[in-house]
C-alpha cells in the first residue's frame, strides 16, 4: 500500500517517503461470564489508577511527564502495589494519563481539563497480548491479571479478517490493544495494527487540497492545481449541531432528575455519535484528496485556537478531526501539511485584500474587487496558498 495516482495505480514517477500507519480494528470476542468478570476487574483497576494520576497531573511540571520518569513507576508501586492487575498494566494506566494530558496541553488546553477514571476500557501493550492462529480461526491471549492469562476466540468480520491476515503474513504488526466493556457487559478488543506505506513528498505534487474546519460546515475542501480550482466538497454541520443541542437538553433533564445512569448513557451516546461524525468527515476529506491525487492535504494550525478566537466553540473536536484526516491520508499515501491560519477567513483569495467585514454569515463578499463565494471555500483556497 502507498502513494497512488488518481486512477488508483501505483505512482512510481514521484518521490515518496516511508511512513508508519496505525489502524484500529475492533475484534468481536467469544467470551463468557467469567471472562467478562475478569475484564471488568481489569477495567476498574486500570481506570482507578489512570484517574489518580490524572488528578495529580496539574501539580507535575510538563517536562517531568514522561514515561522515563522513574517517579511515576515508584508511585505506582507505592499507591497500587496491591492492585489486582499486573504491574506492567498498572504502569500503562499511569502512562495513559500522561498521554491524555500531553495531548490536552499540545492542543491548547481546550475546554475543561481531562477527567479520567470513569471510562470503560483498559490498555494493554504488545507484551501483554498474543494473537494466535489455528485450525478454528484466530484467538487472543490477554495477560492483565497476574498469573492468570485470559484467552478469547475471535469472531472475524471481513474487515478484521483482512488485518489479522496481514499480521500473520508479516505485512503488519500489532501496536497494543484496548479492551472495552459496554453497559450490558459485552467485551470487545480494539487492536492497533501498524504497517508502513509510501507517501508522496509534499513539495513534489501538483495539487493542494485546502481544508477549512468549522461549525456551520464541518469542513470545506478545495482542490487547487497551479492556482486553478479543480473541485470543491463541503459537509454541513447542521445535523451535528441539531443533535448536540438535543442531547444537551436531554442531559439537563437527567441532571434535574439526579439520574446518574442516564447521564452516563448520554455521554456514551454523544461519544459514539461524535466518533461516527468525525470518521465520516475525515474519510470524505481523504477520499476527495485521493480523487485529485497526486495531492497534498493542507490544514490550519489550530493550536491555541480558543485563545485567539473571540467566540470559541469549546466542545467542537477540531484536533480529533485533524488527527483522523492525517492518519487516513497517510494510509492512502497522501501527505498532510499544517500552515498558519492567519487571515485565511478575512482575506480575499482573488485580490488579496484583508477585511473582517468581508464575511457576511456564510458568504464572503470582497468590497475591493467584488469577488463573492462561500466563506469557507474562500478560506480553504487561502489555506492552500499558505503552503506555496
Amino acid at each position: 500500500m502507498g502513494a497512488k495516482d488518481a486512477n488508483g495505480e501505483a505512482d512510481v514517477s514521484r518521490e515518496t517517503t516511508s511512513e508508519p500507519v496505525v489502524q484500529t480494528v475492533v475484534l468481536d470476542l467469544e467470551t463468557s461470564q467469567l471472562k467478562n468478570k475478569k475484564v471488568r476487574t481489569g477495567v476498574d483497576e486500570f481506570q482507578k489508577i489512570a484517574g489518580y494520576f490524572s488528578d495529580i497531573m496539574p501539580s507535575i511540571p510538563v517536562y517531568e511527564r514522561t514515561r522515563n520518569n522513574s517517579a511515576f513507576y515508584n508511585l505506582v508501586k507505592k499507591e497500587f502495589g496491591d492492585s489486582e492487575i499486573k504491574s506492567s498494566v498498572a504502569r500503562d494506566a499511569a502512562y495513559h494519563a500522561i498521554s491524555v494530558w500531553d495531548s490536552y496541553v499540545s492542543n491548547g488546553r481546550p475546554g475543561n481539563r481531562p477527567v479520567l477514571g470513569n471510562g470503560s476500557y483498559m490498555y494493554l501493550c504488545d507484551q501483554d497480548i498474543e494473537l494466535v492462529e489455528n485450525d478454528s480461526g484466530y484467538g487472543l491471549k490477554a495477560a492483565f491479571i497476574p498469573y492468570d492469562s485470559v484467552w478469547f476466540g475471535i469472531s472475524t468480520t471481513p474487515f478484521s479478517q483482512e488485518y489479522l491476515d496481514r499480521i500473520f503474513e508479516d505485512d503488519a504488526e500489532t501496536a497494543g490493544c484496548d479492551f472495552h466493556i459496554s453497559d450490558d457487559g459485552t467485551v470487545s478488543a480494539h487492536l492497533s495494527v501498524k504497517w508502513s506505506v509510501d507517501v508522496y513528498k509534499a513539495d513534489d505534487v501538483p495539487t493542494k487540497v485546502g481544508v477549512n474546519l468549522g461549525e456551520k460546515n464541518i469542513f470545506a475542501a478545495v482542490a487547487v492545481t497551479d492556482g486553478e480550482v479543480d473541485g470543491v466538497e463541503i459537509q454541513s454541520g447542521r445535523e451535528f449541531r441539531h443533535y448536540r443541542e438535543r442531547l444537551k437538553d436531554k442531559r439537563s433533564r437527567m441532571m434535574e432528575k439526579g439520574d446518574l445512569r442516564g447521564l452516563k448513557k448520554c455521554r456514551n451516546e454523544h461519544d459514539r455519535y461524535t466518533k461516527h461524525t468525525l470518521d465520516t468527515a475525515s474519510r470524505a476529506v481523504v477520499d476527495f484528496a485521493v480523487e485529485h491525487s497526486p495531492s497534498v492535504i493542507v490544514l490550519e494550525d489550530l493550536t491555541n485556537y480558543r485563545e485567539r478566537t473571540e467566540n470559541p466553540i469549546h466542545d467542537w473536536p477540531f484536533a480529533d478531526l485533524q488527527e483522523k484526516i492525517a492518519y487516513k491520508a497517510t494510509a492512502e499515501g497522501i501527505p498532510v501539511e499544517v500552515v498558519s491560519p492567519d487571515y485565511v477567513s478575512q482575506k480575499c483569495r482573488k485580490c488579496g485584500a484583508v477585511d473582517e467585514d468581508f464575511q457576511h454569515g456564510r458568504d464572503f463578499k470582497c468590497t475591493e474587487c467584488g469577488y463573492e463565494v462561500n466563506v469557507d471555500v474562500n478560506a480553504a483556497i487561502n489555506i492552500t496558498r499558505m503552503f506555496d
